[in-house]
């Protein structure tokens, strides 16, 4: 038998829709995300895009050329960019101010690295994403708290920073939202 899925809703029903989620959400902080040399515009804008739409606040960029005015950015961002405390540094002075942003999650496949599935993300918690081609460096995994992954099933051995992002952003929000139930 059939089911109807409803009808697509836009505009206005959408942003009610987004203004009654964050009046019914008890979560009252949100992960920082640390973002390691990331070289793509695209990945970046995705990134921004995907931190608004978790409720992400504080972006942190680690040793990047990229502008956030970057006309690829802006396009794919859309109006997040707006919505998010975004900070430049260098790694040593993100190591330097390390404290305000423990414990922090190296989202990356390491030799001893946890499904993200399977690990307890603290409310108040950073998470790290590395460059597309090298991952997070040595200096900052050496600082993490602990590394996670994503379980990858395919034949492929990775998932786009973006996305991989993604994953691990709603993981600790459907974690959180259990915490809260409970």
């Amino acid at each position: 038998m059939l089911k109807n899925a409803g009808k697509q809703i836009r505009s206005r029903e959408l942003y009610n829709k987004r203004n009654e989620n964050q009046a019914s959400s008890k979560i009252k902080t949100t992960p920082s995300i640390i973002i390691d040399k990331v070289r793509t515009p695209e990945n970046l804008a995705a990134i921004f895009r995907l931190a608004d739409a978790v409720g992400v606040k504080r972006i942190v960029l680690l040793d990047t050329d990229l502008d956030v005015r970057n006309k690829k950015i802006v396009r794919v961002a859309r109006d997040s960019i707006k919505y998010l405390e975004i900070e430049h540094m260098s790694l040593e002075e993100f190591i330097s101010s390390v404290n305000g942003y423990l414990p922090i999650y190296a989202l990356e496949i390491t030799s001893t690295s946890k499904s993200a599935f399977d690990v307890e993300l603290r409310d108040m918690c950073s998470i790290v994403v590395g460059n597309e081609r090298h991952g997070i460096s040595q200096e900052l995994l050496d600082i993490c708290s602990e590394a996670i992954h994503i379980p990858m099933y395919g034949r492929n051995g990775s998932m786009n920073v973006a996305h991989a992002l993604a994953v691990a952003l709603y993981e600790w929000r459907r974690q959180i939202n259990l915490k809260i139930i409970d």
